[in-house]
């Protein structure tokens, strides 16, 4: 039976991200916006989509041995966005600073994919933390004023222990992620 699965580090949101989450959760009150639980905020290395159970037992196995080599990146959540526009928002996220140890990883993660059959994506990997998914918005003013205040603002600064592999099981409240396999960096403790 196939499984929808995607490979991400899971974070802890710092209080500046929880101050965040609430501030914006209160300026855009009465929108239709599905906010992420904190429980489940995440960024995404690779969506995997529908994935065989060969693939699921390949791809944790790939992890289980190219991971482990990495040292424990360090990854910076700084500034606040949207995808698409104000004027017809979808996602609002919290942008990361990797450093170079995550991008290879990265592009070494696409190559192991690639070879057991996944698509890799062809744009510019662009890591962030979604915050909410926007349905819509009539209060574009407030939406602004929410971007301007958080633009450059520093959340917090992490050293990231693991990588995760997840099951994402759909459900009409939204989705429950399950870990199919963790794996730890090099150096990373406990």
């Amino acid at each position: 039976m196939m499984k929808r699965t995607f490979i991400a580090i899971k974070t802890n949101p710092g209080e500046k991200i929880r101050d965040c989450i609430f501030h914006s959760k209160t300026c855009l009150k009465g929108e239709r916006i599905k906010w992420v639980s904190t429980v489940q905020l995440h960024f995404t290395l690779a969506f995997l989509g529908d994935t065989s159970p060969d693939q699921v037992n390949l791809t944790g196995e790939m992890l289980k041995r190219i991971v482990p080599a990495y040292d424990a990146p360090l990854v910076q959540y700084r500034g606040l966005g949207l995808f698409r526009s104000i004027r017809d928002p979808r996602v609002l996220w919290i942008g990361l600073d990797i450093d170079p140890v995550l991008r290879k990883l990265k592009a070494e993660l696409d190559r192991e994919l690639k070879n057991l059959g996944f698509r890799i994506e062809r744009r510019d990997f662009s890591p962030h933390l979604t915050l909410a998914r926007i349905k819509s918005m009539q209060n574009k003013e407030a939406m602004k004023d929410l971007l301007h205040a958080y633009r450059d603002y520093h959340f917090q600064e992490s050293t990231i222990r693991q990588l995760v592999y997840y099951e994402s099981v759909l459900r009409r409240e939204g989705p429950i992620y399950k870990v199919i396999k963790s794996v730890r960096f090099k150096y990373a403790s406990p």
